[in-house]
């Protein structure tokens, strides 16, 4: 007989057959639901990269209005550069945000089989605040920058495909199954400054800004996944009234407020706040 005939083995011949689509949970403490294979529509990512980029006036050009200012004898429209006040010495940025992030195009790759060109715009938003010499706030205004980033990430092939439904617009219209973009970004504000043009006569604020980015090209797919069934939430749970004191009672006192730690200190990440009940005393008054 052959070395794989049942015959020969009879304990595994014996042996139930496992259903594959269903099986209970084995580890010790798991709940008694059976673990099933389930078609489920998912987001499949099929690529992503990471970018970390520092814009300077180069790549993001003069700072321009966020909305309509009026600078000196002169009104400047949303979306025209921004113009230093008379007399401002110095510039700071802050409240730094991304309002937009917009996918401009999305071609397949020319060069790369499976591959997807694509072209993201950001659209930063921030306060500038223009000072004197001497430090005296002349006034804040909002101001906008631009850029514009390439990228190629694999998205694979398919067929001239429509997808419809009604869970998006609600109308049931169609969309093309083709890969969706999907941007997640933070900014930081790095620097401001005055740049003076000497011989022209006029000066402009030049801005540079940090910006991470996390890019992922994703498909919408039908995956067979294995699952213990639907998410039963847990009852909710009434907090009751807070007792303001009691919380207050709980915190460790804030010694490195008071003695602020030294850089070695700071740098081992050693704190010198008292825990909670070392000699500390709170009185309600």
């Amino acid at each position: 007989m052959g070395a794989f005939e049942l015959q020969d083995t009879p304990v595994l011949a014996e042996r139930p057959v496992e259903r594959p689509t269903e099986r209970l949970l084995s580890p010790v403490g798991a709940d008694n639901r059976k673990i099933k294979d389930e078609c489920i529509v998912a987001y499949k990512v099929y690529d992503s990269c990471r970018r970390q980029n520092c814009l300077t006036h180069r790549e993001l050009g003069p700072v321009r209005a966020a909305a309509e200012v009026i600078v000196g004898d002169e009104t400047i429209n949303e979306g025209e550069v921004l113009k230093p006040f008379g007399g401002a010495a110095t510039v700071t940025m802050d409240k730094v945000k991304i309002k937009r992030i917009q996918v401009v195009d999305k071609q397949p790759s020319p060069f790369r089989a499976g591959f997807w060109d694509v072209d993201i715009k950001y659209v930063f938003e921030y306060r500038l605040t223009f000072r004197e010499a001497g430090g005296c706030v002349i006034d804040h205004v909002y101001a906008t920058s631009i850029f514009n980033m390439k990228a190629i990430l694999f998205g694979s092939v398919g067929a001239d495909l429509v997808i419809g439904t009604d869970l998006y617009k609600g109308s049931g219209e169609t969309f093309a199954a083709a890969p969706f973009i999907w941007v997640e970004a933070k900014a930081v504000g790095l620097d401001a400054k005055i740049h003076r043009h000497h011989g022209h006569g006029h000066s402009e604020v030049h801005v540079t800004i940090g910006l991470f980015s996390i890019l992922k090209l994703f498909r919408l797919v039908h995956l067979n996944v294995q699952s213990k069934g639907f998410c039963i939430p847990d009852e909710c749970h009434d907090q009751g009234d807070i007792n303001p004191c009691e919380y207050f009672a709980d915190l460790d006192f804030p010694m490195d407020i008071f003695a602020p730690p030294q850089r070695k200190e700071f740098v081992a990440g050693v704190s010198e706040n008292i825990p909670k009940g070392k000699g500390v005393t709170v009185v309600e008054g």
